[in-house]
C-alpha cells in the first residue's frame, strides 16, 4: 500500500492539488470498505485520520456514519475507508474527471485490502466503482451489485453520502446498515 501512496503523492493528473500526507486508506478489521468522495479541507487532509478534524473532533459526516455503523455493531475503526478522489479538490464541478483520474489508484488499493463489501458514499464513488454514469442515485442505493476487480468478486452496495446536509444521510441508509450486519465478517 505504501508504494501506491507514494505514486498518489507524485501524481499530477489533476494539476498540483494538495494530497493526504498520511496513508490514503484507513485500515479496518471487517470485510467492509466505505468509499467517500474526496478529502475535506478541514478533515483527513489535516488531521491524518478519516472523519476527524485537526483537533481530534469527529466531523458531522463521521457522526452520521458512526450512528449507522452502530446499527450493525460496528464503529469507524472497524471499517476500511478511502476516498474516490485522492486530492483536496478546489471545487465539485469537475468531480467526475477527478474520480476518473484516481480510478486506477482506487482499484489497486481495493485489490490489496481484505474486503468483500464496498459501500460507495454518493454518486461519484458509485459511478466510479460500477464504471457507469448514474442519472438517479436513488435507483442504486441499497441494491447489491457484483463487480470484479482483477479477478476478485466484490459486493457493492451504494449508500447516500452521510453529510448531514443530505436529508437522506441517516434515514436513507438506515435499513441498509441494519441488513449489513448479516454480511459482516471480522478480519481479527
Amino acid at each position: 500500500m505504501k508504494s501506491i501512496d507514494k505514486e498518489i503523492l507524485l501524481c499530477d493528473k489533476c494539476g498540483n492539488l494538495k494530497k493526504l500526507s498520511c496513508p490514503t486508506v484507513q485500515i479496518g478489521n471487517t470485510n467492509i470498505l466505505v468509499i467517500g468522495e474526496s478529502p475535506a479541507k478541514n478533515g483527513w487532509i489535516v488531521s491524518n485520520r478519516a472523519f476527524y478534524d485537526i483537533n481530534g473532533n469527529l466531523q458531522s459526516s463521521g457522526e452520521v456514519l458512526s450512528k449507522l455503523l452502530n446499527l450493525c455493531t460496528l464503529n469507524l475503526n472497524d471499517i476500511y475507508f478511502t476516498e474516490c478522489c485522492k486530492c483536496l479538490l478546489p471545487d465539485r464541478k469537475n468531480l467526475r474527471k477527478y474520480a476518473t483520474n484516481c480510478k486506477e489508484f482506487l482499484f489497486r488499493q481495493i485489490e490489496k485490502l481484505n474486503i468483500d463489501i464496498i459501500l460507495p458514499m454518493g454518486q461519484f464513488p458509485t459511478e466510479t466503482i460500477l464504471d457507469q454514469k448514474i442519472n438517479k442515485l436513488s435507483d442504486y442505493v441499497g441494491k447489491q451489485f457484483e463487480i470484479n476487480i482483477h479477478n476478485k468478486k466484490y459486493t457493492v452496495i451504494p449508500i447516500y453520502h452521510t453529510s448531514p446536509i443530505n436529508p437522506l444521510s441517516y434515514k436513507g441508509n438506515e435499513d441498509i446498515f441494519k441488513n449489513l450486519s448479516k454480511m459482516i465478517k471480522s478480519n481479527k
